[in-house]
Protein backbone atom coordinates (compact mmCIF):
# COMPACT_ATOMS: atom_id res chain seq x y z
CA UNK A 1 0.00 0.00 0.00
CA UNK A 2 3.05 2.17 0.24
CA UNK A 3 1.81 4.16 3.09
CA UNK A 4 2.19 2.54 6.46
CA UNK A 5 5.56 4.43 7.32
CA UNK A 6 5.08 6.08 10.38
CA UNK A 7 5.98 9.42 10.83
CA UNK A 8 7.98 11.18 13.77
CA UNK A 9 7.15 14.62 14.97
CA UNK A 10 10.51 15.96 14.26
CA UNK A 11 9.96 15.69 10.68
CA UNK A 12 9.80 18.56 8.25
CA UNK A 13 6.75 20.12 8.05
CA UNK A 14 7.10 20.03 4.34
CA UNK A 15 8.06 16.49 4.34
CA UNK A 16 5.59 13.95 5.76
CA UNK A 17 7.16 10.68 5.72
CA UNK A 18 3.98 8.72 6.09
CA UNK A 19 3.16 10.04 2.36
CA UNK A 20 4.64 8.18 -1.12
CA UNK A 21 5.99 11.13 -2.34
CA UNK A 22 9.33 12.93 -0.88
CA UNK A 23 7.62 16.35 -0.56
CA UNK A 24 4.38 16.21 0.46
CA UNK A 25 2.17 19.59 0.49
CA UNK A 26 0.85 21.07 4.50
CA UNK A 27 -2.46 20.68 5.08
CA UNK A 28 -3.26 23.86 4.93
CA UNK A 29 -2.51 23.79 1.06
CA UNK A 30 -4.90 21.07 0.53
CA UNK A 31 -7.73 23.26 0.62
CA UNK A 32 -6.57 24.05 -2.92
CA UNK A 33 -6.79 20.55 -3.95
CA UNK A 34 -10.21 19.89 -5.15
CA UNK A 35 -10.30 15.52 -4.90
CA UNK A 36 -11.34 15.00 -1.38
CA UNK A 37 -10.54 11.40 -0.43
CA UNK A 38 -12.03 8.42 -2.04
CA UNK A 39 -10.19 5.40 -0.85
CA UNK A 40 -10.00 4.43 2.53
CA UNK A 41 -6.20 3.95 2.40
CA UNK A 42 -6.11 7.99 1.10
CA UNK A 43 -8.43 9.11 4.09
CA UNK A 44 -6.29 6.98 6.49
CA UNK A 45 -3.06 9.21 4.89
CA UNK A 46 -4.78 12.35 5.13
CA UNK A 47 -6.47 11.44 8.97
CA UNK A 48 -2.44 10.79 10.52
CA UNK A 49 -0.90 13.68 9.06
CA UNK A 50 -4.05 15.69 10.04
CA UNK A 51 -2.52 14.29 13.61
CA UNK A 52 0.85 15.23 13.08
CA UNK A 53 -0.10 18.52 12.27
CA UNK A 54 -2.18 19.08 15.61
CA UNK A 55 1.11 18.06 17.33
CA UNK A 56 -0.21 14.59 18.87
CA UNK A 57 2.05 12.71 20.83
CA UNK A 58 5.00 10.27 18.46
CA UNK A 59 2.83 7.21 20.15
CA UNK A 60 -0.44 8.48 19.35
CA UNK A 61 0.55 8.89 15.65
CA UNK A 62 2.90 5.65 15.49
CA UNK A 63 -0.08 3.49 17.05
CA UNK A 64 -3.36 4.81 14.97
CA UNK A 65 -0.88 4.54 11.70
CA UNK A 66 -0.61 1.29 12.16
CA UNK A 67 -4.09 0.40 13.68
CA UNK A 68 -5.44 2.04 10.16
CA UNK A 69 -2.89 -0.19 8.17
CA UNK A 70 -4.39 -2.75 9.39
CA UNK A 71 -7.70 -2.23 8.59
CA UNK A 72 -6.84 -1.46 5.42
CA UNK A 73 -5.44 -4.70 5.00
CA UNK A 74 -8.02 -6.44 6.33
CA UNK A 75 -11.14 -4.45 4.61
CA UNK A 76 -9.03 -3.97 1.31
CA UNK A 77 -8.51 -0.32 -0.21
CA UNK A 78 -12.41 0.14 -0.74
CA UNK A 79 -14.19 3.06 -1.39
CA UNK A 80 -15.23 5.11 1.43
CA UNK A 81 -18.54 5.16 0.41
CA UNK A 82 -18.90 1.30 0.72
CA UNK A 83 -18.12 1.03 4.12
CA UNK A 84 -20.55 -0.02 6.36
CA UNK A 85 -20.59 0.06 10.34
CA UNK A 86 -21.11 -3.65 9.80
CA UNK A 87 -17.89 -4.46 7.78
CA UNK A 88 -16.04 -2.33 11.17
CA UNK A 89 -17.44 -4.52 13.09
CA UNK A 90 -16.27 -7.72 11.72
CA UNK A 91 -13.07 -6.01 11.88
CA UNK A 92 -13.08 -5.84 15.07
CA UNK A 93 -14.36 -9.54 15.39
CA UNK A 94 -11.56 -10.55 13.34
CA UNK A 95 -8.77 -8.40 15.59
CA UNK A 96 -10.39 -9.97 18.66
CA UNK A 97 -10.95 -14.27 17.22
CA UNK A 98 -8.38 -14.41 14.26
CA UNK A 99 -5.25 -11.94 15.96
CA UNK A 100 -6.28 -12.86 19.56
CA UNK A 101 -6.23 -9.01 20.27
CA UNK A 102 -6.81 -7.78 24.16
CA UNK A 103 -9.22 -5.87 25.47
CA UNK A 104 -6.83 -3.10 25.87
CA UNK A 105 -5.39 -3.61 21.98
CA UNK A 106 -9.20 -3.71 21.02
CA UNK A 107 -10.06 -0.65 22.85
CA UNK A 108 -7.06 1.33 21.33
CA UNK A 109 -8.22 0.33 17.77
CA UNK A 110 -11.41 1.43 18.55
CA UNK A 111 -10.23 4.70 19.32
CA UNK A 112 -8.75 4.86 15.95
CA UNK A 113 -11.44 4.41 13.89
CA UNK A 114 -13.86 6.08 15.73
CA UNK A 115 -11.32 9.10 15.13
CA UNK A 116 -10.51 8.66 11.84
CA UNK A 117 -14.26 9.00 10.93
CA UNK A 118 -15.33 11.37 13.36
CA UNK A 119 -12.53 13.51 11.30
CA UNK A 120 -13.89 11.68 7.68
CA UNK A 121 -17.61 13.01 8.20
CA UNK A 122 -16.47 16.67 9.81
CA UNK A 123 -14.01 16.90 6.38
CA UNK A 124 -17.30 16.32 4.58
CA UNK A 125 -15.90 12.78 2.81
CA UNK A 126 -18.73 10.29 4.37
CA UNK A 127 -22.45 12.21 5.28
CA UNK A 128 -22.65 9.77 8.03
CA UNK A 129 -19.86 8.14 10.49
CA UNK A 130 -19.97 4.25 10.36
CA UNK A 131 -18.09 3.82 13.44
CA UNK A 132 -20.70 6.10 15.56
CA UNK A 133 -22.13 2.93 16.65
CA UNK A 134 -19.25 0.98 17.52
CA UNK A 135 -18.80 0.12 21.45
CA UNK A 136 -15.69 -0.42 23.49
CA UNK A 137 -15.47 -3.45 25.58
CA UNK A 138 -15.17 -2.87 29.36
CA UNK A 139 -12.16 -2.55 30.28
CA UNK A 140 -10.35 -5.53 32.34
CA UNK A 141 -8.70 -4.21 35.33
CA UNK A 142 -6.72 -6.60 37.43
CA UNK A 143 -6.62 -6.07 41.02
CA UNK A 144 -4.32 -3.62 42.74
CA UNK A 145 -1.36 -4.77 44.15
CA UNK A 146 0.08 -2.54 46.84
CA UNK A 147 2.67 -3.27 49.45
CA UNK A 148 1.83 -3.42 53.20
CA UNK A 149 3.45 -0.94 55.38
CA UNK A 150 6.04 -3.71 56.56
CA UNK A 151 7.08 -4.91 52.94
CA UNK A 152 7.43 -1.15 52.20
CA UNK A 153 9.92 -0.38 55.16
CA UNK A 154 11.95 -4.24 53.47
CA UNK A 155 12.36 -2.85 50.06
CA UNK A 156 13.45 0.88 50.97
CA UNK A 157 15.91 -1.01 53.38
CA UNK A 158 17.09 -3.35 50.23
CA UNK A 159 18.13 -0.41 48.35
CA UNK A 160 22.01 -0.63 48.09
CA UNK A 161 22.86 3.00 47.06
CA UNK A 162 21.43 6.67 46.61
CA UNK A 163 20.20 6.14 43.13
CA UNK A 164 18.53 2.78 44.04
CA UNK A 165 16.95 4.72 46.90
CA UNK A 166 15.61 8.10 45.17
CA UNK A 167 14.18 5.61 42.44
CA UNK A 168 12.59 3.51 45.02
CA UNK A 169 10.91 6.81 46.49
CA UNK A 170 10.20 8.82 44.03
CA UNK A 171 7.55 5.94 42.98
CA UNK A 172 6.45 5.32 46.88
CA UNK A 173 6.69 9.37 47.71
CA UNK A 174 5.37 11.06 44.90
CA UNK A 175 3.72 8.04 42.94
CA UNK A 176 5.32 8.87 39.47
CA UNK A 177 5.03 7.14 36.62
CA UNK A 178 8.74 5.51 35.50
CA UNK A 179 8.18 7.68 31.95
CA UNK A 180 8.13 10.98 34.40
CA UNK A 181 10.89 9.39 36.44
CA UNK A 182 12.80 9.06 33.74
CA UNK A 183 12.23 12.57 32.01
CA UNK A 184 13.23 14.34 35.23
CA UNK A 185 15.95 16.85 35.35
CA UNK A 186 17.69 18.69 37.95
CA UNK A 187 16.15 21.60 37.27
CA UNK A 188 13.00 20.17 38.27
CA UNK A 189 14.02 19.72 41.87
CA UNK A 190 14.12 22.23 43.95
CA UNK A 191 15.36 20.94 47.56
CA UNK A 192 14.78 23.74 50.10
CA UNK A 193 15.71 23.13 54.10
CA UNK A 194 12.66 21.43 55.10
CA UNK A 195 9.84 19.70 52.78
CA UNK A 196 7.79 22.79 52.92
CA UNK A 197 10.42 24.85 50.49
CA UNK A 198 10.97 21.61 48.25
CA UNK A 199 9.15 20.71 45.25
CA UNK A 200 9.33 18.01 42.39
CA UNK A 201 8.10 19.45 38.95
CA UNK A 202 6.51 16.90 37.10
CA UNK A 203 6.76 18.74 33.44
CA UNK A 204 7.25 15.84 30.47
CA UNK A 205 7.41 11.95 29.95
CA UNK A 206 10.62 10.10 28.33
CA UNK A 207 8.65 8.54 25.95
CA UNK A 208 5.07 7.41 25.42
CA UNK A 209 2.91 10.09 26.35
CA UNK A 210 2.68 13.41 27.58
CA UNK A 211 2.75 14.14 31.33
CA UNK A 212 0.67 16.48 32.98
CA UNK A 213 2.29 19.16 34.60
CA UNK A 214 2.23 19.55 38.01
CA UNK A 215 4.28 20.33 41.26
CA UNK A 216 4.58 17.39 44.05
CA UNK A 217 5.39 17.97 47.72
CA UNK A 218 8.70 16.19 48.77
CA UNK A 219 8.74 13.68 51.54
CA UNK A 220 11.52 13.83 54.06
CA UNK A 221 12.86 10.99 53.79
CA UNK A 222 12.76 11.71 49.84
CA UNK A 223 14.51 15.28 50.18
CA UNK A 224 17.25 13.27 51.76
CA UNK A 225 17.80 10.54 49.29
CA UNK A 226 17.96 13.17 46.41
CA UNK A 227 20.14 15.90 48.09
CA UNK A 228 22.58 13.22 48.41
CA UNK A 229 21.90 11.67 45.21
CA UNK A 230 22.29 15.21 43.51
CA UNK A 231 24.81 16.95 45.12
CA UNK A 232 25.22 20.01 43.17
CA UNK A 233 23.01 19.21 40.26
CA UNK A 234 23.90 20.27 36.95
CA UNK A 235 21.07 22.12 34.87
CA UNK A 236 19.95 19.47 32.30
CA UNK A 237 21.56 16.54 34.02
CA UNK A 238 19.29 13.62 34.22
CA UNK A 239 18.27 12.65 38.08
CA UNK A 240 17.60 8.70 37.49
CA UNK A 241 20.56 8.11 34.89
CA UNK A 242 18.81 4.63 33.58
CA UNK A 243 16.84 3.14 30.58
CA UNK A 244 13.11 1.54 30.90
CA UNK A 245 15.05 -1.68 31.33
CA UNK A 246 17.40 -0.53 34.04
CA UNK A 247 14.79 0.56 35.82
CA UNK A 248 12.62 -2.58 35.73
CA UNK A 249 15.56 -4.00 36.45
CA UNK A 250 16.76 -2.31 39.61
CA UNK A 251 12.73 -2.42 41.33
CA UNK A 252 13.15 -5.92 40.55
CA UNK A 253 16.41 -6.25 42.12
CA UNK A 254 14.76 -4.60 45.10
CA UNK A 255 11.63 -6.73 45.43
CA UNK A 256 13.82 -10.02 45.31
CA UNK A 257 16.41 -8.50 48.38
CA UNK A 258 13.44 -7.20 50.26
CA UNK A 259 12.08 -11.07 50.11
CA UNK A 260 9.01 -10.19 48.65
CA UNK A 261 7.54 -13.60 48.84
CA UNK A 262 3.65 -11.93 48.62
CA UNK A 263 4.78 -9.77 45.05
CA UNK A 264 6.92 -12.40 43.19
CA UNK A 265 7.80 -9.40 40.81
CA UNK A 266 8.43 -6.40 42.37
CA UNK A 267 7.46 -3.09 39.66
CA UNK A 268 6.85 0.51 39.13
CA UNK A 269 3.71 0.44 39.37
CA UNK A 270 3.33 -1.51 42.23
CA UNK A 271 5.25 1.37 43.80
CA UNK A 272 3.16 3.84 42.38
CA UNK A 273 -0.14 2.09 43.32
CA UNK A 274 1.38 1.66 47.03
CA UNK A 275 1.55 5.67 47.26
CA UNK A 276 -2.34 5.82 46.04
CA UNK A 277 -3.57 3.52 48.28
CA UNK A 278 -1.49 5.10 51.02
CA UNK A 279 -2.76 8.28 50.30
CA UNK A 280 -6.05 7.25 50.10
CA UNK A 281 -5.84 5.10 53.20
CA UNK A 282 -5.24 8.25 54.77
CA UNK A 283 -7.93 10.35 53.35
CA UNK A 284 -10.55 7.72 54.41
CA UNK A 285 -9.61 8.16 57.67
CA UNK A 286 -9.92 11.92 57.99
CA UNK A 287 -13.94 10.75 56.20
CA UNK A 288 -13.98 8.35 59.52
CA UNK A 289 -13.18 11.53 61.66
CA UNK A 290 -16.26 13.46 59.72
CA UNK A 291 -18.45 10.43 59.90
CA UNK A 292 -17.46 10.64 63.90
CA UNK A 293 -18.35 14.06 63.88
CA UNK A 294 -21.98 13.00 62.47
CA UNK A 295 -20.98 15.53 59.19
CA UNK A 296 -23.99 15.94 57.14
CA UNK A 297 -24.69 13.62 53.80
CA UNK A 298 -23.53 16.44 51.74
CA UNK A 299 -20.37 17.64 53.86
CA UNK A 300 -19.16 13.75 53.82
CA UNK A 301 -19.64 13.84 50.06
CA UNK A 302 -18.11 16.81 48.98
CA UNK A 303 -14.66 15.75 51.26
CA UNK A 304 -14.96 12.65 49.21
CA UNK A 305 -14.81 14.17 45.91
CA UNK A 306 -11.85 16.59 46.91
CA UNK A 307 -9.91 13.41 47.87
CA UNK A 308 -10.85 12.06 44.69
CA UNK A 309 -10.16 15.05 43.08
CA UNK A 310 -6.40 15.69 45.22
CA UNK A 311 -5.38 11.74 44.57
CA UNK A 312 -5.89 12.24 40.39
CA UNK A 313 -3.97 15.64 40.55
CA UNK A 314 -1.32 13.28 42.12
CA UNK A 315 -0.94 11.05 39.63
CA UNK A 316 -2.03 12.94 37.17
CA UNK A 317 -4.60 11.47 35.69
CA UNK A 318 -7.67 12.66 33.91
CA UNK A 319 -10.73 13.49 35.55
CA UNK A 320 -12.75 10.28 34.10
CA UNK A 321 -9.92 7.55 35.42
CA UNK A 322 -11.72 5.31 37.85
CA UNK A 323 -8.69 5.35 39.77
CA UNK A 324 -9.76 6.64 43.04
CA UNK A 325 -13.15 4.28 43.33
CA UNK A 326 -10.10 1.62 42.74
CA UNK A 327 -7.45 2.87 44.80
CA UNK A 328 -10.37 2.94 47.67
CA UNK A 329 -11.70 -0.46 47.51
CA UNK A 330 -7.79 -1.65 47.97
CA UNK A 331 -7.49 0.90 51.08
CA UNK A 332 -10.45 -0.66 52.54
CA UNK A 333 -9.30 -4.10 52.14
CA UNK A 334 -5.76 -2.95 53.42
CA UNK A 335 -7.43 -1.93 56.39
CA UNK A 336 -9.56 -4.67 57.02
CA UNK A 337 -6.82 -6.77 57.11
CA UNK A 338 -4.71 -4.88 59.36
CA UNK A 339 -7.47 -4.37 61.86
CA UNK A 340 -9.39 -7.62 61.40
CA UNK A 341 -12.24 -6.44 60.72
CA UNK A 342 -15.34 -5.79 57.76
CA UNK A 343 -15.08 -3.48 55.34
CA UNK A 344 -16.36 -0.14 56.15
CA UNK A 345 -19.39 0.26 54.57
CA UNK A 346 -19.31 2.41 51.35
Amino acid sequence: MGWTEVPTMTASRDQLPLFRSSRTPLLADRQNDLRPPVRLSEAARAYCAYLVERDRAEHTVRSTTLDLAGLVEHLGDMELAQLSAEMLQSHLHWLQTSRNNHTSSLRRKIASLKGLFRHVQGSGWLATDPAATLVYPPPHRLSIVALRPAEEAAAIAATSDPLWLALVLLFLDCGLKRDEVLALRAEDVLLGQNTESSLISVRRAAHAQRARVRALRVTERLRTALTALLGSPLPGRQVVDLSVRGVNFVVETIGHRAGLTRVPTLTPEILRDTFAVRSMADYLERERRLVDQRATPRTLAKARAQHDHELLEALGLSRQSDGPARYRRAAEELRAEATGVGRPDH
